[in-house]
């Protein structure tokens, strides 16, 4: 099955496409995410938000060191059905890029809209969007089996689900407002299960 949906992804793939997902590896990469956790922990730092900036280093350690340890406990090797359109090393299972894409960009979406009521679910719906694009991308470039992917979603949205809980539960605000006043309520996340 893994196989066969990569042939067929394979033989819809055009110059286009190829450009398209090369970008979704590039969202991925740690060259680009590491020093977009480091810049989301340093912005909440400078605003007095210590458990976000708490939340992100820990979502942001986990997502490079999880699939790591995985991979080299499985060592399932990556695909080669075609000439891979960029270069890669290790194992396959699971994507790390799938995991960073559910971990990082749901987490940020659900940040970034959170004061604005009803809004948190679109941003996290908005940042799963951004993470399927970079999963499928790791099928569509070869470089994954859709399993890999598939696992690495499920580590990824177990991640940002765990830091928006952790985050909308907290028995006080972690920024404090001034005269030591805490600021008003984030976004409800009723959503949650």
């Amino acid at each position: 099955m893994d196989a066969a949906l990569l042939t067929w992804l394979h033989g819809h793939s055009t110059p286009a496409l190829d450009a398209v997902f090369r970008f979704s590896n590039e969202l991925g990469l740690g060259r680009f995410c590491i020093p977009l956790v480091l810049a989301l922990i340093a912005w909440h730092l400078a605003r007095g938000e210590r458990r976000e900036a708490i939340a992100w280093t820990l979502v942001g350690v986990a997502t490079w060191f999880l699939p790591e340890l995985v991979k080299h406990a499985v060592e399932r090797p990556r695909p080669h059905l075609w000439p891979h359109l960029i270069r890669v090393s290790g194992f396959s299972f699971p994507s790390g890029h799938a995991v960073a894409g559910a971990a990082l960009y749901p987490l940020l979406g659900w940040v970034a809209l959170r004061g604005r009521p009803g809004r948190g679910r679109w941003g996290y719906a908005t940042g799963l969007a951004v993470g399927a694009f970079v999963g499928v991308g790791r099928c569509y470039l070869g470089v994954h089996w859709p399993s890999d992917v598939l696992a690495g979603w499920v580590l990824g949205a177990a991640l940002s689900l765990a830091a928006v809980r952790w985050l909308s539960n907290a028995p006080a605000m972690s920024k404090v407002g001034p005269g030591g006043a805490p600021p008003e309520s984030l976004d409800s996340p009723g959503w949650l299960p």
